[in-house]
């Protein structure tokens, strides 16, 4: 349903006497795959090594580190040990920049040299708290902080990921192809004015991930890319006097305001609001607003679906056709979406929310 661009969009192994599974986890050897087909290693393969290490000095020569993470959509946490020793990690605890979200490693743990171990966000093991746009991951064994990372919003964007390359290593940087439980992949070179979008660019050329004009709230006109990092609307044109989708907000009362920008008044009755989940709630009979009229719409008073935080809204009309939109990415309906100029203009994030009058 998203239209707008996004810029910046399991199993374990326990290593104990005898092996145990616990669900929620991974445990993976480099270079090797859960699948137990063809010659290649695989996490049975890697048993023996396991056993060895059990028992076995899992202090020296170890080096555990943070080694990539994902905080856009599925969260998720993968440690890489990149000494020459085994590390036992049971009791190890891992944390995000709110002390107190902690989840403990299970007694036991161990971490063979050269090891990925894969962390999902899962309640039933205990790691129940999302990773922010902006936030930190960081690894303790007691006082000690073993490893740790931060980020800033846009370094780990859905459907990218943040972590070392080479593996347990090299600087954090954006991966544009997530490897959960796997090596690190290097990013292929990305070439602005390809006419290709690739990697972190926003647009490239013509190339706007399906973004027109109309899905900023203008009446048409054409998008500018802008050295591949931000789209320009001033091609664009005002929206035609109509009734809009004027201001929304997806915080609080996730409130959506209309705007009857005509000269008669309009008739509501079996139209209907749209959520990006396509959630549904149909107008009332005898609903309606008269002309240059604001009809303000409030969650669990006037419709029961709450919207996200990167979400849509649709007016449709008794045909079920679609009259307008408001569409926006992660994090900009708060405070509010709004147009600007008030009932013409494209979108754009507004920092003082004017429900049931004119936009500033």
């Amino acid at each position: 349903m998203r239209s707008l661009p996004s810029q910046l969009a399991q199993r374990m192994r326990l290593i104990a006497s005898p092996l145990a599974l616990v669900a929620g986890l991974t445990l993976l050897a480099s270079g090797c795959s859960s699948s137990s087909g063809g010659d290649a290693d695989t996490i049975d393969d890697a048993a023996s090594d396991v056993d060895a290490a059990d028992g076995a000095d899992t202090t020296a020569g170890a080096n555990v580190v943070v080694n990539e993470i994902s905080a856009g959509g599925e969260d998720w946490v993968e440690l890489y040990n990149a000494g020459a020793g085994a590390a036992d990690i049971g009791g190890w605890v891992l944390r995000d920049d709110d002390p107190t979200h902690v989840y403990t490693f299970p007694s036991g743990t161990i971490l063979p040299s050269g090891v990925f171990y894969l962390l999902s966000r899962d309640p039933d093991i205990g790691f129940d708290f999302g990773l922010g746009a902006a936030d930190s991951v960081l690894l303790y064994d007691g006082d000690l902080l073993v490893d740790g990372i931060t980020w800033v919003e846009g370094e780990a964007p859905e459907g990218f990921s943040y972590g070392r390359y080479p593996d347990g290593t090299g600087p954090f940087t954006t991966l544009f192809t997530p490897t959960p439980g796997t090596a690190n992949a290097q990013n292929p070179d990305v070439m602005c004015d390809d006419g290709v979008r690739a990697g972190l660019e926003v647009c490239d050329g013509a190339d706007f991930a399906g973004a027109t004009c109309v899905t900023y709230g203008f009446g048409g006109g054409d998008l500018t890319c802008v050295d591949c990092e931000s789209i320009a609307t001033s091609g664009c044109v005002a929206h035609a006097a109509a009734l809009v989708i004027n201001e929304v907000t997806s915080t609080g009362d996730d409130r959506v305001e209309l705007f009857n920008n005509t000269a008669g008044e309009v008739d509501l009755t079996g139209w209907s609001l749209v959520d990006g989940g396509d959630n549904r709630w149909v107008f009332a009979p005898a609903t309606k607003i008269t002309a240059g009229g604001y009809l303000v719409l409030v969650k669990g008073v006037d419709h029961d679906f709450g919207l996200g935080g990167d979400d849509l809204v649709e007016l449709r009309d008794t045909l079920d056709a679609t009259i307008d939109t408001a569409d926006w990415p992660d994090g900009a309906a708060d405070p509010s979406w709004c147009r600007s100029p008030n009932g013409t203009g494209g979108f754009l994030t507004c920092q003082q929310p004017t429900f049931g009058s004119a936009n500033n």
